[in-house]
């Protein structure tokens, strides 16, 4: 029998990663591991949150359908568009959520009164909590839990698994315009604000020293939500997802990468022997994120995908990146 409190700590001795906490809820109970109580940074897992505010108020209308899925064309840090050759791909906006949220006087209070009060999520919201565990950045930096005010809507929240465990049961149980797939990307479908992969709902967040899971099968009641503190965290939720053994969908395979190097703005990718070097300028800290992978295609957790959807073009850490050399 599957043991999360036995996976999560063989995946913290296999991966260094000190703070993390999880909860799975499933056959109508939940387990707890890790940090349970304490809040963590849950970063682009707010995305969802944001769809699930403007659902609320009535306002998923065509625009919006197309800010929260990513299909505006804007390039991920701001409503410039994407360069000529990636024009039309769906890539990853942090901009279109900031978009989104302009439709709000007030986007915080709005979140506030319209989802985490009538779920009662109590232990979610913009502000830094008292007790929140502080992500680390490479070389065991500890990162500045600040957030900036205007960026909220992409990645602000602050959450414990519990909360995640009730707000992914919500989702369980409604919200299905929101679960409607509106893009094709690499092997899977995207909604608004979630993957979507026959009968799986997720996302993953990652920014500023923290690294988050938040997975449902809405049919079985099933919710998975792993938060971890620290840059590498992707690497232990990974163990954990193979422990569970969900059998994810698989993508439409592509036989093999496209070698060269690929950038736009602050992300570069450089694909060589089948394997991609990724560096990220982090928007909070400034500090150069870098992760050396295999090329995966078919990876259970889709920030581990990527592809090549156009000639001299890849899309890599979700965002659309045109070849420079």
């Amino acid at each position: 029998m599957f043991s999360l409190r036995k996976s999560v700590a063989a995946a913290q001795e296999r991966t260094g990663v000190p703070d993390v906490a999880a909860a799975l809820h499933m056959d109508g109970s939940t387990e707890l591991a890790g940090s349970a109580e304490r809040p963590f940074r849950i970063a682009s897992i707010t995305k969802s949150f944001t769809g699930t505010l403007i659902a609320e108020a009535g306002l998923l209308d065509e625009r919006m359908r197309t800010l929260l899925s990513h299909t505006a064309g804007y390039r991920p840090n701001s409503a410039e568009p994407l360069p000529d050759s990636c024009r039309g791909l769906w890539s990853y906006s942090n901009a279109g959520y900031w978009e989104a949220a302009a439709a709000f006087d007030d986007y915080s209070a709005a979140l506030h009164e319209h989802v985490l009060e009538p779920l009662r999520l109590d232990s979610t919201g913009f502000e830094t909590p008292a007790d929140a565990v502080l992500g680390t950045l490479p070389g065991d930096v500890v990162a500045d839990p600040s957030y900036p005010e205007w960026r909220r809507a992409g990645g602000g929240l602050w959450s414990t698994v519990g909360d995640l465990v009730t707000y992914g049961l919500a989702h369980c149980r409604g919200y299905g315009e929101l679960h409607e797939p509106l893009a094709d990307a690499l092997g899977a479908r995207y909604a608004c604000g979630w993957w979507v992969r026959d009968g799986v709902l997720d996302h993953e967040g990652s920014v500023g020293g923290y690294q988050s899971l938040l997975l449902l099968i809405p049919e079985r009641e099933l919710v998975l939500a792993v938060l971890t503190g620290s840059w590498r965290g992707s690497a232990l939720i990974r163990h954990v997802v193979a422990d569970l053994r969900l059998r994810l969908p698989p993508a439409s395979k592509q036989d093999e990468a496209v070698p060269g190097v690929y950038a736009l703005d602050a992300t570069e990718a450089i694909v060589e022997d089948g394997r991609i070097i990724e560096r990220e300028t982090d928007p909070l800290s400034g500090t150069t994120i870098e992760r050396k992978y295999p090329f995966d295609a078919d990876a259970p957790l889709m920030s581990w995908r990527s592809d090549f959807p156009r000639e001299d073009v890849a899309r890599i850490g979700w965002t659309a990146l045109p070849r420079v050399a």
